[in-house]
């Protein structure tokens, strides 16, 4: 009974009608919705709490939030990000949960290679969206490329240990092996859909080309997904932790010269998974429950930012496009200030807490000197987190862009964004206010683990 009301089934059925709608017209618009909660409520009765569970339910909450992040196309969204019909739009985005979803369940290598197939040629069309942009067409193509690579390395190592053991499930193989060359592609794959350095060469063009609602998906559900199975399969270590180090320091450094903002966010995203990995690394329970609450205030400082991003509409995604917000839009530029600085952990916002947890369990480990390098990366990164804020209530925009506010006036923030910013914002605040459940929660995911 549990199989048959599981999320990844309603999905699929979800996913089967709406293609079905597109080929014969049938009227399953408000089906989608319906569904989709259908799928939220009987997911907790299906399963009993654990690490999966944990995964499952963010990944959900993810993609509704991307749904109602760009769900309403009004004339000034299209002429920047425009998209396909809207139930091809939500197929693609269903799809991708999915596969999300699939990908947490699996136990062998080849379920685990059949949905990060289905979830990247998935993500490689919502990147090519804009089909008159060559930005996009070459952000799906790179996507496409080294996707590709990484599949092929993923699949070599699932040969090399399935030739040496006879054996497909992963438990099975982690019983025998924990550094073979095997292992180490399968890491390998998993680091690159991470964009962890130095795999992440991807990342910054394939951020800046694709439509800003497609940029909010791929730096959230896929990074959810390979998180959760990266934790489940048990990687080579002392690669990730590697990675990890590699992954803070650059994506600090290299955010520090970036003049758009989608291009920016994609050297934070480097540096947030590296946060993420060298919780992975440590290996210990309170790390690894440490590195899910990063996970969770990530995902959820991520979709705040791009929703506030897809509501301000910079045309060309220039950060200096962001002065006078605070004179236009004070609720807008406040929320996204503290968005930036808890992004950028400082104190007593969520982000602190998040980055707080990972070196607390990374001194008590004795890792000494990647905690520093991790603080001293940190506070590199404040400085273009606090550029930010600066440019939103402190710098007079350039004369052209005050021309074109005055002949181009902004619409007002749509309803469906507005209610997903102050969700976001609020959970925000309530966890800085009052982490206690979010600690209870991922306590009891991350001891199931053991």
């Amino acid at each position: 009974m549990n199989d048959i009301i599981s999320p990844e089934v309603v999905l699929s059925i979800v996913v089967l009608s709406l293609v079905l709608y597109e080929m014969y017209g049938s009227a399953l618009k408000v089906s989608v919705g319906l569904l989709f909660i259908v799928g939220v409520g009987l997911f907790p009765l299906g399963l009993s709490k654990s690490w999966m569970v944990a995964s499952k339910l963010l990944i959900i909450t993810g993609s509704a939030s991307i749904l109602l992040m760009g769900g309403v196309p009004t004339r000034r969204y299209l002429s920047l990000d425009p998209s396909p019909p809207r139930t091809g739009w939500v197929i693609l985005i269903l799809i991708v949960t999915l596969s999300s979803l699939l990908l947490v369940s699996s136990v062998n290598w080849l379920s685990i290679y059949l949905a990060l197939e289905l979830q990247t040629l998935t993500l490689f069309v919502l990147a090519a969206l804009k089909r008159d942009s060559a930005y996009s067409t070459e952000a799906g193509l790179k996507y496409f490329v080294l996707g590709a690579v990484s599949s092929g390395l993923f699949l070599f190592g699932c040969a090399l240990l399935y030739g040496l053991t006879g054996e497909t499930s992963i438990q099975g193989i982690n019983c025998m092996f924990s550094g073979d060359v095997g292992k180490i592609l399968i890491t390998v794959s998993l680091l690159f859909k991470l964009s962890a350095a130095p795999f992440h060469m991807w990342a910054p063009d394939v951020y800046e080309g694709a439509p800003t609602t497609t940029t909010a998906l791929i730096a959230t559900l896929p990074k959810v997904a390979v998180f959760s199975i990266l934790v489940q399969i048990g990687p080579v270590t002392n690669m990730v932790l590697v990675c990890a180090v590699l992954s803070i320091t650059y994506g600090a450094i290299g955010a520090l010269n970036q003049t758009r903002i989608k291009r920016l966010l994609a050297y934070s995203g480097i540096s947030h998974m590296g946060f993420i990995l060298l919780g992975v690394a440590i290996g210990t329970f309170e790390s690894i429950q440490a590195s899910l609450i990063y996970m969770v205030i990530y995902v959820i400082m991520s979709i705040c930012s791009f929703s506030i991003i897809l509501s301000v509409a910079p045309r060309g995604g220039l950060i200096v496009e962001f002065s006078g917000i605070s004179r236009e839009n004070p609720g807008i530029a406040a929320a996204l200030a503290l968005v930036f600085l808890s992004t950028a952990g400082v104190p007593p916002l969520a982000g602190f807490l998040s980055k707080w947890l990972i070196l607390l369990s990374g001194i008590s480990s004795g890792y000494y000197l990647i905690c520093i390098i991790a603080v001293t990366s940190s506070v590199v990164a404040g400085v273009y987190y606090v550029r930010l804020v600066q440019t939103i209530y402190f710098q007079i925009g350039w004369s052209s862009l005050i021309w074109q506010r005055v002949l181009n006036k902004r619409s007002k923030v749509d309803l469906n964004r507005s209610i997903l910013i102050g969700i976001t914002f609020y959970t925000i605040i309530f966890l800085m206010a009052c982490p206690k459940i979010l600690l209870q929660i991922t306590h009891d995911a991350t001891i199931s683990l053991y």
